[in-house]
């Protein structure tokens, strides 16, 4: 077998105040699926992730939901073993398997830790789809579906999302939609994932009570022999913010009131990006009670208990989306939309206090070291640093980078990419809501066409512990 040369960071696991050393070791094999494993010795067990860019810019808008389809019924069948069998050999072992649409995850055991990696590489490489599986699957996503339909917060995030990304494919649920989760077969699920489940579309990371090489050793031998290769990704352009405030309220028969507010935000390899993590935590998404939006819509107005604001969370390759969301009262949802408004030119034209940014600044250094505790985050953590081109001494140069963010950092940052003067609105509830008064603004009244969630078919017995 030929493999190609291991690259080794030789770095201590040594911490100190927010900041976190790792060793790790890499591996690209001839396929183009590259490997990474930390030690971590803190429990005597082990996390390996197989992560693929799979999503909703890989599928055909007639095959809306096939990529989620397709990481529900990963584990349900592979060319060795019936799902069933899958799960009692999982549970035997006292494991556990996760799958989604963009790979699968194992838990298992050190001791166990060949077993775990052919169960990962069956799932991933070879599996089968069976047609009774797909069709249970196909029952329960349309249930998931008419739930969702029924549920008036995900329903006013449908449509702010559609506003937002207009014909990109993330306007789309990734679930799919009654019309194109009817038409999937075992066929197509079988087609979409020998085109996009292939080695060069991969990485995997292991972390645990584990040896780096010894692990790369055993991954190689379970993925060396995995072919194919992916085509290119098809390129969207994203659509421009609305030239006004554009605002669209949907009649639907609830008690509370919901509101969505945003435009279009930043990708995760933006300049500002560390700039607008702070920012995000002083203007709405900081712990607590905490963050500006927080405390004066909720503590001080008394307007909701759920509220939040950001832009940073939502980056990724392409761009994201700042979202300001109350839940609120009837006749409540203007003083919400203009208390929103207000706080984005804040944080736009005033500098946060010291105490704001010492706090914020504090709490994410902090926090981030504890974050990475388990080891399937930071075999997450790893896949994402990997998936960035961040570097294996990111993990080191976190806190570096969140102190060097400044007052004037935060403002100019929010500056760039909050505009309040050019955004989508969303409300929903059983009044039509009143919208700030701004020269140029649209707006439109819907009806919602939700119904009752169909009962839930009965489950098999779960796999996943």
């Amino acid at each position: 077998m030929t493999v190609a040369k291991t690259t080794t960071k030789t770095r201590s696991r040594a911490t100190t105040k927010g900041r976190l050393a790792l060793d790790i070791h890499r591996r690209v094999l001839p396929n183009g699926l590259t490997l990474l494993a930390t030690r971590n010795r803190a429990a005597p067990t082990i996390a390996i992730r197989c992560q693929l860019e799979v999503g909703r810019l890989n599928e055909p808008r007639e095959r809306a939901g096939i990529a989620s389809m397709l990481g529900d019924c990963l584990d349900e069948g592979t060319e060795k073993h019936t799902g069933d069998e899958l799960a009692e050999i999982v549970e035997g072992l006292g494991g556990s398997l996760r799958c989604g649409s963009s790979g699968a995850m194992v838990r298992f055991a050190a001791e166990d830790a060949k077993a775990a990696i052919d169960i990962l590489a069956e799932v991933v490489r070879t599996p089968t789809f069976p047609s009774v599986e797909v069709r249970r699957a196909k029952s329960l996503a349309l249930a998931d579906i008419a739930a969702d339909d029924d549920n008036p917060s995900t329903v006013a995030f449908k449509r702010y999302r559609e506003l937002c990304y207009g014909d990109h494919p993330f306007s789309r649920d990734a679930k799919g939609t009654r019309e194109t989760i009817d038409t999937l077969t075992s066929a197509n699920l079988r087609a979409f994932h020998k085109k996009w489940f292939t080695p060069d579309n991969a990485r995997i990371a292991a972390v645990g009570d584990l040896d780096p090489e010894a692990m790369l050793d055993l991954l190689s031998r379970a993925f060396s022999s995995w072919k194919g290769k992916a085509p290119v990704v098809e390129s969207f352009d994203m659509p421009a913010n609305p030239p006004a405030p554009l605002h669209q309220h949907i009649r639907f028969d609830r008690e509370q009131a919901h509101v969505y507010l945003g435009h279009l935000g930043v990708t995760r390899l933006d300049d500002d990006y560390y700039k607008l993590v702070v920012m995000d935590h002083i203007l709405g998404s900081g712990p607590g009670f905490t963050s500006r939006i927080t405390r004066k819509l909720r503590d001080e107005q008394g307007l909701c208990y759920s509220v939040f604001a950001g832009i940073s969370g939502s980056a990724d390759r392409e761009r994201g989306l700042f979202t300001a969301y109350i839940g609120t009262s009837p006749g409540k949802e203007a003083v919400a939309i203009e208390g929103f408004l207000q706080e984005m030119r804040a944080i736009r034209e005033t500098l946060p206090t010291e105490t704001e940014i010492a706090d914020v600044k504090a709490y994410l250094t902090g926090s981030f070291v504890w974050a990475l505790e388990r080891n399937s985050n930071l075999a997450a953590f790893l896949l994402r640093s990997e998936r960035f081109g961040l570097g294996d001494d990111f993990v080191a140069r976190y806190p570096d980078l969140i102190e060097s963010v400044t007052r004037q950092d935060v403002r100019d940052a929010a500056e760039r990419h909050l505009d309040p003067d050019h955004y989508y609105l969303v409300t929903l509830g059983r009044a039509e809501s009143d919208s700030p008064k701004t020269s140029g603004s649209r707006k439109r009244t819907t009806k919602s066409k939700a119904s009752k969630p169909k009962a839930t078919p009965k489950k098999k017995k779960a796999k996943k512990r």
